[in-house]
């Protein structure tokens, strides 16, 4: 009786529309925020320059795309290692280890990556010296927002990150207002300005969050066992996502110089722009499917399987994972993949006009995300069940595809750029499907087998 009257109290006061509306809006914008603010004020920042000088501010946005794919590729590795670190001292309720792990982890990303940066921009570019300082500046200061902005959404903080990436692009916005600046190196410092606020702050409250007595270097997480695949598999997968961008960048074909360093390819890097900018809607598909349809049934699952609940107790939570994976699969191919389809369609019959002139590169690269979201989604879940030996081979098939199916497109010509993506993101998802159907489908044998590995590695 009194399981009946808290149901009927649930039902009867369940949240107004209003508040729903909300709840649904915050967490769609805690999965695509910053995404979504800093191509938000990248657009507004161009276009006003291009309407006030009559030219658009090429070299700025070529060094912040230079500047985030290196910080991104070189960091990625090593803040997924402290992730999986963290999450092993969280377990151990031991929360020092974590500060000094994400201070060693930034002391050391940020040599790396300025490093790299420095040697790139000093031995290949042309552009004056304050601008070359300024992008390895900017280099370094995105490789710590990657590695603080992992960090607090790995002990799911993100709405932290998101209130101070917000302050941070708002600040940025009214610097630019009250400067109008228009050079390359002004514009940089503006981005560089609004970067900083969440990197302070997102430090800032880790710091005072964990802090237990004096911060130590620890490489601890690099010694976790694994972890160099763990990193490994990151590295390619981000990798592979930026390699189609730099075949068509450096091909004497499609490739324009700015200076031997800085080039680019307008006929492919725009329709690729607002084709990332759609499929932020598959990104929070991706990111409230993870939330509410894996994480707790997969831990509910762990947790009684662990605990010796009768079978069927863990045959439901399995089923529920199960359930929850056809679900957000379902959701990212009929509802992204429809939206999708009906902009193409709109393409079509030239009610959205298209600002280039190659009419199929956009088909391909739209739904190429498509199936990159589909990807993504068999990634995460590869790497909840910590299976990183085959998440490492799928992210080296997915370099390796996008790689030789973008070399290939570019030599047969116009009629196939973005083939290349396209292919690459369609059989990585049919592949990683049948990887993350094989592993869910024996799930029970694969924990008990692992714990089984795990105890006599410790003995």
């Amino acid at each position: 009786m009194a399981g009946i009257t808290f149901l009927l109290e649930k039902h009867l006061y369940r949240p107004p529309l209003s508040r729903s509306v909300l709840r649904e809006g915050i967490e769609a914008f805690e999965a695509v925020g910053p995404w979504f603010l800093t191509l938000l004020c990248l657009a507004v920042m161009g276009l006003s320059v291009q309407l006030m000088t009559d030219k658009a501010p090429v070299l700025f946005y070529l060094m912040i795309t230079y500047a985030s794919a290196i910080s991104l590729v070189v960091s990625s590795p090593f803040h997924t290692m402290l992730n999986r670190y963290i999450a092993d001292e969280v377990y151990r309720v031991n929360y020092q280890p974590i500060i000094n792990g994400l201070i060693t982890l930034t002391i050391g990303v940020v040599a790396v990556v300025f490093l790299i940066s420095f040697s790139i921009v000093f031995f290949f570019a042309k552009i004056p010296m304050n601008q070359k300082i300024g992008f390895v500046s900017l280099s370094t200061l995105l490789s710590m927002f990657w590695c603080i902005s992992s960090f607090l959404s790995s002990i799911q903080k993100e709405r932290i990150l998101l209130v101070l990436f917000s302050a941070g692009m708002a600040g940025m916005l009214l610097l630019y207002y009250f400067t109008k600046s228009s050079d390359a190196m002004a514009l940089l410092l503006i981005f560089s300005f609004g970067i900083s606020v969440p990197v302070a702050g997102g430090y800032a409250y880790s710091i005072k969050l964990y802090l237990r007595s004096k911060i130590r270097v620890e490489w601890n997480f690099l010694k976790r066992p694994g972890a160099i695949k763990i990193g490994l598999s990151i590295f390619f997968f981000y990798l592979g996502f930026w390699m189609d961008k730099v075949m068509f960048w450096f091909s004497g074909r499609t490739g324009i110089a700015y200076d031997p360093l800085f080039h680019y390819c307008p006929q492919y890097d725009f329709p690729f722009f607002v084709a990332l900018s759609i499929m932020m809607i598959g990104s929070v598909l991706v990111y409230r499917g993870v939330k509410r349809k894996i994480t707790d049934p997969y831990t509910a699952f762990i947790s009684k399987l662990a605990n010796n609940f009768p079978f069927r107790d863990i045959a439901f939570e399995k089923y529920r994972l199960v359930d929850g994976i056809g679900q957000v699969s379902s959701s990212i191919l009929l509802f992204y993949g429809g939206l999708s389809v009906f902009v193409l369609f709109l393409v079509y019959i030239q009610v959205i006009p298209i600002p280039w002139s190659n009419p199929f590169i956009f088909h391909y690269l739209l739904v190429g995300t498509i199936f990159f979201s589909l990807y993504f989604f068999y990634f995460l879940l590869i790497q909840y069940l910590d299976e990183y030996d085959m998440l490492l081979r799928l992210n080296i098939l997915f370099f390796l595809l996008n790689f030789f199916g973008s070399l290939i497109t570019i030599k047969f010509g116009a009629r196939y750029y973005g083939c290349g993506f396209l292919f690459a993101s369609a059989i990585c998802a049919l592949v990683s499907f049948f990887m993350v159907n094989s592993k869910v489908g024996g799930l029970e044998y694969h924990v008990f087998l692992k714990a089984l590995r795990q105890s006599y590695g410790e003995e």
